[in-house]
């Protein structure tokens, strides 16, 4: 698996620290980088520093200066969802927050605080290629 490029969009010190301990338990080789707000987010994914875009963002829905929202819905203006995934990170149960982000395409909604194997499970669903073609006649599992 190629290196994994996260980036995750925390305001919450606390929450970021957390998160960012959580992530780098994980089985993947990766890189973290943070924004502390949705304006800085902005300018990574869009502005002059996009390129390399991140593998993935996780992002909180709870941002000063440009709301997780809005900022989900300037990223997918651009890039779909395949292009760049989006698991929305928040402590709202609040389903229109659920269903507004669903629509808006993204790729995984998880509740604060985050479980370890949700994520890794998440991850490992994005980044994963298919190993072989649904309409394949070939067996997945050949003889040796």
């Amino acid at each position: 698996m190629k290196e994994l490029s996260i980036l995750l969009v925390e305001d919450n010190d606390d929450d970021r620290f957390l998160t960012m301990r959580l992530i780098r338990k994980l089985p993947f080789p990766l890189r973290i980088e943070t924004s502390r707000n949705g304006e800085e987010a902005l300018k990574r994914i869009l502005g002059e520093k996009a390129d390399p875009l991140p593998s993935l963002v996780l992002l909180d829905l709870q941002l000063p200066k440009i709301s997780g929202v809005s900022l989900l819905s300037s990223i997918r203006e651009k890039y779909s969802a395949s292009v760049l995934p989006v698991i929305v990170l928040s402590s709202s149960d609040n389903p229109r927050d659920l269903k507004i982000c669903t629509e808006m395409g993204i790729s995984g909604y998880l509740s604060k605080p985050l479980d370890p194997l949700e994520l890794q499970g998440y991850i490992e669903a994005l980044t994963q290629p298919l190993r072989f073609s649904p309409d394949s006649s070939a067996d997945p599992h050949p003889s040796p």
